[in-house]
């Protein structure tokens, strides 16, 4: 079988001659529509991850919410992508590979729940910083309130003393009027810095609970999608394992038994991830065989998983030869599929 689909021979000619006339004229036509591709594509790439050149609370949370809508994009391409790989694992005749994707599949429909969840928990951390903004408004308007009882008292002044000026002379009850006015501005002005202070406090106070609050969501958000994801690869490895990494045995009399292994692994795993269990991942699922010296076309056995009546590999022919009678209903060849998923 050729590797290639048309061989070299069977392609037309090239005239070097006419290479510069066509490479001329092509350029012509097409320079412009790529320009403006790469135009609008780089626009779009600067203006979704902009950075501004503001310190302010609003930019950067304007930056980390890109990570939330990344995560929901991430896990719209993780699903078509698996579903496709389904779809030609489907159509290879291979059992092993079809039942790994098949149970990998699984393993993604959990995974893009704990992204969604991360995505969801990972916003409502965000807003919690949010409010941060509403404390600091709070506290410029009170700001605003002190400044503006200090201009009414420049501008009062102002016009007491200019009231009294040797030039220009008030009678006396608009300048009484003016330093009675000009004394309640003061009172006022003495009550909004008093509250001004306390209310600057009370709204630190507030802020730094916002933000511990805000801050240990995000991690507790990334924490728990990361356990979620080792537990999930770890299975997934696992459940790999079991494609025969062939090298001296002839695949066409070779044995495919790990259907209900995998799928009694991606079962454990959803009860764990359901019940979200607080144990360590490498210690629930041991790697018991890590340090054994197997060869490297023998998969990770799940010898807690495993009974007296379990399959081996099937290529351990020792512990096939004394058990092949009693699991000839469970044997399925590797390159026929149809007979697996009946159930």
């Amino acid at each position: 079988a050729t590797l290639y689909r048309h061989s070299c021979s069977a392609l037309p000619s090239v005239d070097n001659r006419n290479t510069s006339y066509i490479r001329s004229a092509g350029t012509e036509q097409t320079d412009r529509p790529l320009r403006r591709c790469r135009t609008t594509s780089f626009g779009k790439l600067s203006h979704f991850f902009q950075t501004g050149g503001s310190s302010s609370i609003n930019s950067a949370l304007s930056d980390l919410s890109i990570t939330g809508k990344l995560i929901v994009k991430i896990a719209e391409s993780q699903q078509r992508g698996i579903e496709s790989l389904a779809q030609w694992a489907r159509n290879t005749d291979n059992a092993a590979i079809y039942d790994v994707v098949k149970n990998s599949k699984r393993l993604y429909e959990m995974l893009t729940v704990k992204e969604l969840e991360f995505a969801r928990h990972y916003d409502r951390s965000l807003k919690q910083l949010k409010k941060i903004t509403d404390s600091e408004r709070a506290v410029e308007n009170a700001e605003k309130d002190v400044a503006d009882l200090e201009e009414k008292e420049r501008k009062l002044t102002k016009e007491i003393e200019k009231g009294i000026s040797f030039f220009k002379q008030r009678r006396g009850g608009d300048v009484y009027l003016l330093k009675q006015k000009l004394e309640e501005v003061k009172i006022a002005k003495a009550r909004a810095e008093r509250f001004l202070s306390d209310f600057r406090a009370e709204m630190e106070v507030i802020k730094m609970y916002r933000f511990r609050d805000g801050m240990q969501g995000i991690a507790d958000a990334y924490q728990n999608l990361a356990k979620s994801c080792q537990a999930i690869f770890n299975c997934q490895r696992e459940i790999v394992e079991m494609v025969p990494a062939v090298s001296n045995q002839d695949v066409r009399s070779m044995i495919y038994r790990g259907t209900s292994l995998t799928r009694d692994r991606v079962e454990d795993l959803r009860r764990f991830l359901e019940h979200d269990i607080t144990r360590s991942v490498n210690n629930s699922w041991s790697n018991i065989a890590s340090h054994s010296n197997r060869r490297r076309s023998e998969p990770l056995h799940f010898v807690h998983r495993l009974h007296l009546d379990s399959p081996p590999p099937p290529y351990a022919d020792s512990v096939i030869s004394r058990k092949e009678n009693s699991l000839q209903d469970r044997e399925v060849p590797i390159k026929l599929i149809s007979e697996v998923y009946l159930n």
